[in-house]
């Protein structure tokens, strides 16, 4: 549909000089021109992605270098001990000698019954309490 003829706005003229008088002063830029602003385009991109790439890299090897550990760690054992088995500091008894000698005799003289016996010549056997 068409709108209604309006009575002429001076302002409307006006926007309207202006604008052909606008489009009869342009040219078009020449080629050499765009040419050279892409090539200047380009190359900020490249040197941009550049940078991030050196400072991504410098950033991992940072990370890395501080993920690892200084020293090595110590080896642990296979199986570790068991926490039933009594300390060498814990033992009261002495040490059972190797020299054959007869047993105490008497009530309340030993608070152990003996521990070895003698069998026929020289042979000694321990038996636990």
């Amino acid at each position: 549909m068409l709108e209604p003829q309006e009575p002429q706005d001076p302002l409307r003229e006006m926007f309207r000089q202006a604008a052909a008088s606008g489009q009869s002063r342009t040219r078009a830029v020449p080629v050499a021109r765009i040419a050279e602003r892409a090539r200047r385009a380009h190359r900020r991109r490249v040197t941009v992605v550049a940078g991030a790439a050196c400072l991504l890299f410098a950033g991992g090897g940072v990370t890395v270098a501080a993920l690892l550990p200084d020293a090595p760690t110590p080896v642990v054992p296979a199986t570790s001990p068991s926490p039933d088995a009594p300390s060498p500091s814990e033992t009261t008894r002495p040490p059972l000698s190797s020299t054959t000698s007869p047993p105490p005799t008497g009530e309340g003289t030993s608070d152990y019954p003996s521990a070895t016996a003698t069998h026929p010549p020289g042979r000694v056997t321990t038996t636990a309490p």
